[in-house]
């Protein structure tokens, strides 16, 4: 009992599910998109992202009332996924690819350096997003870093002068990966302050967009005419696996997990690749595989059970004067005006720090949903902290506990504050 007190149920699930996605992801690399490669990689891209938008469109109808108050930070980063996760490292990945199975660089190459996607995700979650975790999270990382390059090199070894670093598909591999691991950060930019299916379809949906303007310019659209029966058999398929399906089960878990944390689990491709193979292909594992799956394995163990963002994550942030309303229904908050955190909206744990002592709260973070208003960040405290002159106040997050909801009256949101308070002497 005392190993899985250690676990946070919100991180396993996120992590369950960035592995499925992987999962899905292998799928397609291994036996789906060979399938494609006589055409032209920006009208997979955009047939793809299309036929996805497709499917998932109802999602934005449905919460337009919150998509239209992102704020232009959200939207840079929807673009920035559309942009880098969607096109171009679709068409990078892809166009590497092919260029191994043309014979023009190896596929060690192509490999190797696409797999310095999580070196990049980790860097620009620390910079951009301010995740920093514990030295063992990071310490494990490389672990689990080093498992994958030898899973994947497990059974015909590697060798350095096999690496084609000047040819254009290692280019194109590098971009690959820089695009895949900035877009795991800006993709949970985008999930802290809105929905995951609202989330996926304004990424297909930009990039449908984006994808129709290049083929369009390069006179790739001719070729859609070429496509037969069975090349929109596939395309369908990938849809309802890797595509669309396979990225709604990614924001899924990106919701709940850091990025730093789901870069890593990301891992699971070369994992699940070599099950698949030897399902199908019924190829049996070498010593190194082997080892290497273990240790693969193991690694995602400690990262799930270390890597909670959370823990390390304080700020500061100035008071503000606020409207009231605490005060008028028995509860005081101290406003703050810190509302550009790069963490999900809800309900959180807190320690404050106000001058020289240190107290326990909840902290509110996002809209009220009550109301129709912009993102507010307010402080509760249940000692009486009136007399102190508070300009500034120190937080540091413990746990967060809930989605913000919405309430019939102001009884039920007094009786779930109490029910909050419940819980913060757990903590």
């Amino acid at each position: 009992m005392k190993i899985i007190a250690k676990f946070d149920r919100r991180v396993i699930i996120g992590a369950a599910a960035i592995m499925l996605a992987a999962l899905l992801w292998s799928l397609d690399g291994v036996f789906i998109r060979p399938k494609l490669y006589a055409y032209p990689a920006p009208l997979i891209v955009f047939i793809e992202h299309a036929l996805g938008f497709l499917v998932l469109s109802p999602f934005i109808i449905f919460t337009w009332h919150r998509i239209k108050r992102l704020r232009p930070k959200d939207w840079g980063a929807i673009i920035w996924v559309s942009v880098f996760g969607g096109l171009i490292g679709t068409i990078a990945i892809t166009n590497a690819f092919f260029a191994a199975m043309d014979g023009e660089v190896t596929f060690a190459t192509v490999i190797i350096l696409q797999k310095l996607q999580p070196v990049f995700a980790l860097i620009m979650a620390r910079l951009i997003l301010g995740e920093k975790l514990s030295r063992n999270f990071y310490i494990w990382a490389a672990v689990a870093i080093g498992a994958a390059y030898a899973l994947a090199f497990g059974k015909h070894g590697f060798d350095l002068t096999s690496l084609e670093l000047l040819k254009s598909a290692a280019g194109f591999a590098i971009l690959a990966a820089f695009a895949f691991g900035s877009s795991t950060v800006f993709g949970k930019r985008i999930v802290n302050h809105l929905d995951f299916p609202s989330t996926t379809a304004l990424r297909f949906g930009i990039t449908s967009v984006l994808a129709l303007i290049l083929i369009i310019i390069n006179k790739d659209i001719f070729s859609i005419n070429s496509l037969g029966t069975a090349t929109w058999g596939w395309l369908v398929l990938i849809v309802f696996s890797s595509g669309a399906v396979a990225m709604f089960i990614y924001y899924y878990g990106l919701k709940r997990i850091s990025a730093s944390v789901a870069t890593i689990c990301e891992l699971f491709w070369p994992l699940s690749a070599v099950v698949l193979d030897y399902i199908i292909n019924k190829s049996v594992l070498n010593v190194t595989q082997a080892i290497s799956s273990l240790v693969l394995l193991i690694a995602f163990f400690q990262i799930i059970k270390t890597g909670n963002a959370l823990r390390n994550f304080k700020f500061k942030a100035r008071v503000i004067a606020g409207v009231g309303r605490g005060h008028r229904i028995g509860f005081p908050t101290i406003n703050l005006d810190k509302v550009d955190l790069d963490i999900n909206h809800g309900i959180y744990v807190v320690k404050a720090i106000i001058g020289d002592r240190e107290y326990k709260g909840l902290m509110h973070f996002g809209r009220k949903e009550t109301y129709d208003e912009p993102v507010s960040l307010e402080l509760y405290i249940k000692e009486d902290v009136s007399s102190f002159e508070m300009k500034e106040v120190e937080i540091i997050l413990i746990k967060r506990l809930r989605n913000i909801k919405k309430y019939r009256d102001t009884s039920s949101l007094q009786q779930q504050i109490k029910q909050d308070l419940k819980k913060l002497n757990c903590y």
